[in-house]
């Protein structure tokens, strides 16, 4: 009912608040959160059902190779494994008969992983490298039924009688167990993304699904679970004589069917008997709380495919007794309809599902209105006299009262539209739109919500820091570095000192040989910078010029005009570093052209194979950085001007000892020993 202190206006039936059930048969989900259906045949009414999961957990004879197209086929009777690489073609035998290891040895199961394969036989399970040419260990086990290859050279192996998973090596060597905890008997093992473990298990003719790993404990899904994380395999059944793949044929879809033994066979007739053919369902009586209350409507939210049929009947009473012939019958597939009954406190609802064994509908929520409450009630008096006019005018009016209500809920939920964490993942681009942002073809639908939350304050943001890693962060999931260029000049610097040295701010005055003018007469001294207290732009530091930079001092560059490098080397440009293998680097360019500022230049860089200082290496117990040695012109091993040695001291004198990313760059001044 409603939760508001008002009076209850309505009442649902669903898997929130509650079903009512009284009777129930042939009809089940009332549980779940998509709703009642028909059941399965057989033992398991609830699902899922074998033929559902094949195309994850095929039969232990097969295993899907590489390619679309790839299949292994176990043939334990006549001791061969067969092998099918392309789509339209047959089963070949895996090792011809003039080589190979011979057949297997009472074979049970085989699994396949790229160009991994596994042959589980009794007690051992045989590892074959490149696709069975090479074998690359034997694994010894004590009844051993199923094998899955895992990443990093895992295999996993499930004994009959136990739950427990052992795992090893290729080449046989014991990692440990994997302990599952599951209820019943393992009749299915794979793996998937990020380590994880899929079971298929048999408890009682149950069926289940569960999901696990290394360090996450084992936990139920559902078959749509199973299905939206593990792409599926081409098999589509299985039977006892044979089995069958859907492939991509050259006019389209086509189905492939073989025999156990890898012979071409006919294709199967479908199966049809899936689910029941008919259930209902009876709820208790429903409790209005009013005295003659006169009950409103009802509506059905249900999904009704072709073959299937949805039918609701309903009885009001006033105490809870009534007779057969009081059941309302609406019309044929009728999902909105009025109560046409006396009035009562009580009404019972039972509810109809049929189908043709192949699907089954789906009901998701009833809403049972009441009081009856239409627009006649604004009419006055006159026009409600006749009892029969009366109920012929407000069921005519309801007609109109319930388009009017659904397009009232549309413009009530109308700024939920505008909440990126409600609405649906369809309707995020029409958001993105509405607020100037475009999405990649491959970001998922929570980094657009989260792209859509964050677009207010990155727009408040925008051309800062903040703003582009935030972005990257977003979509990438890493946090990237930000190293403006333009700290690096060493011509721009504004230096604080407690008592500033005036500056020959002429034209092509910087002092002799690139040195910085100390205090003396008619030059004002004392804290404080700004312009004429300190040198702004040291066109001798920043390129070698013949007459006023030091040996060393400067680099040389034969390129540009000098007196624009103020502006051209680093000015306005940036540089984002992020570790190696965190991002596309496409992707990412793209992204930083779209947020960087229009007057700056930006580039990428991610790491790579290097030296990297506190992840492999300490330095002063595996490496020391040292001055390099003295430098000596001539010898064995001469040295470069400019680079490795410098023919007079700078204006500060000569460098002793080693300041990492002061004035050493590694390779440069130091070494690693």
């Amino acid at each position: 009912m409603t939760c508001s202190p008002h009076p209850a206006t309505f009442r649902l039936l669903d898997a929130y608040v509650g079903w009512d059930q009284q009777e129930a048969y042939g009809i089940v989900g009332f549980d779940a959160p998509a709703g009642l259906r028909l059941a399965h045949r057989g033992a398991d009414p609830e699902g899922p059902t074998r033929d559902r999961l094949l195309p994850w957990f095929p039969d232990p004879r097969l295993a899907p190779g590489c390619g679309p197209c790839g299949w292994y086929l176990l043939v334990p009777g006549e001791r061969r494994l067969l092998r099918r690489d392309g789509c339209g073609g047959a089963f070949t035998p895996l090792w011809p008969p003039d080589r190979g290891p011979g057949p297997p040895h009472r074979p049970v199961s085989v699994a396949a992983r790229g160009h991994r394969l596994a042959v589980v036989e009794s007690g051992r399970v045989l590892v074959w490298r490149r696709e069975g040419e090479q074998l690359a260990g034997v694994i010894p086990a004590e009844r051993p039924r199923w094998a899955a290859l895992g990443p990093g050279d895992e295999v996993l192996v499930a004994c009959q009688g136990s739950t427990d998973l052992r795992r090893f090596d290729s080449t046989g060597g014991f990692r440990g167990v994997l302990r599952t905890g599951v209820p019943g008997e393992i009749i299915g093992l794979r793996t998937g993304p990020e380590r994880t473990v899929w079971l298929l298990t048999d408890d009682g003719g149950r069926l289940g699904v569960h999901r696990g790993g290394h360090g996450r404990p084992f936990r139920p899904v559902t078959a749509d679970e199973l299905a939206a994380a593990l792409p599926p395999s081409t098999l589509t059944s299985a039977d006892g004589n044979g089995f069958c793949l859907g492939e991509k044929g050259p006019e389209g879809p086509e189905t492939s069917c073989f025999t156990w033994q890898g012979r071409p066979r006919d294709p199967a007739p479908s199966a049809t008997d899936v689910y029941e053919t008919g259930g209902s369902y009876l709820t208790a009586l429903i409790d209005s709380g009013i005295s003659r209350c006169r009950w409103h409507r009802v509506r059905v939210d249900a999904d009704v495919p072709a073959g299937t049929a949805v039918a609701a009947e309903i009885v009001v009473s006033e105490d809870g007794r009534y007779d057969e012939s009081d059941w309302q019958l609406p019309a044929p597939g009728a999902a909105d309809f009025l109560v046409d009954q006396p009035p009562g406190r009580f009404i019972r609802l039972r509810l109809r599902l049929s189908g043709d064994g192949g699907s089954t509908p789906v009901v998701r929520r009833i809403r049972l209105d009441f009081p009856r409450v239409t627009s006649a009630d604004l009419l006055p008096p006159a026009f409600r006299e006749d009892p029969a006019a009366d109920d012929f005018t407000e069921r005519f009016l309801s007609l109109f009262d319930a388009t009017l209500a659904q397009l009232d809920r549309v413009i009530e939920r109308y700024p939920s539209l505008l909440d990126p964490a409600g609405v649906p993942d369809r309707a995020l681009p029409w958001l993105a739109g509405l607020l100037g942002l475009s999405f990649e073809a491959g970001w998922d639908a929570r980094t657009r919500r989260a792209l859509l939350a964050a677009a207010p304050e990155l727009y408040r943001r925008r051309g800062t820091p903040w703003a582009l890693r935030e972005a990257v962060r977003i979509v990438f999931g890493v946090t990237p570095v930000v190293d403006e260029l333009a700290v690096d000049r060493r011509w721009a610097w504004l230096r604080q000192a407690v008592g500033a040295f005036g500056a020959e701010w002429e034209q092509g005055g910087e002092g002799e040989q690139g040195q910085e003018p100390g205090p003396g007469p008619g030059r004002e001294t004392g804290p404080g910078q700004g312009l004429g207290a300190v040198r702004l732009f040291g066109r001798s530091a920043s390129r070698f010029r013949v007459g006023g930079t030091a040996l060393g001092a400067a680099p040389l560059r034969a390129f540009g005009t000098p007196d624009s490098d103020p502006f051209t080397a680093h000015a306005h440009r940036f540089r984002l570093l992020l570790p190696a293998g965190s991002a596309d680097e496409t992707a990412l360019r793209r992204l930083v052209e779209r947020q960087a500022p229009a007057h700056t230049v930006g580039s990428v860089r991610t790491g790579g194979a290097g030296f990297v200082v506190g992840s492999r290496s300490t330095v002063g117990v595996d490496t020391a950085f040292v001055p390099l040695p003295v430098p000596v012109l001539g010898g064995a091993h001469p040295v470069r001007l400019g680079r490795d040695g410098v023919l007079r001291p700078g204006p500060r004198g000569l460098r002793r000892g080693v300041g990492v990313g002061v004035v050493s760059a590694v390779g440069m001044h130091t070494q690693v020993s």
